[in-house]
């Protein structure tokens, strides 16, 4: 369920994560500079990213995403096991 106020988006390249990001940015009255300082990252990152830039750091991605509030959602082709395999070689993991 969509908590109100919030959007959807479909992203699909590092530039339309990039727009996103920058709108966000603008609609919360953030200068660049601001928002990097606010999120823990360079300004010159933050530019990059908002750019589209295709080799941004995800864990700085991720840190950019959670600062201004935007919540990333994976949608997995199927569903999971429970325990799943940590490598194609090893098979299932042991229970602890």
């Amino acid at each position: 369920m969509s908590e109100p106020n919030r959007q959807r988006r479909h992203v699909a390249t590092p530039k339309e994560l990039g727009e996103c990001i920058g709108a966000v940015r603008v609609a919360s009255g953030l200068r660049q500079a601001d928002a990097a300082a606010l999120c823990g990252v360079s300004e010159p990152f933050l530019n990059r990213l908002e750019g589209g830039k295709a080799t941004a750091r995800l864990d700085a991605v991720l840190k950019v995403c959670a600062g201004l509030g935007i919540a990333l959602e994976l949608v997995l082709p199927t569903a999971l096991p429970a325990n799943p395999p940590t490598s194609l070689k090893r098979g299932p993991k042991k229970a602890a």
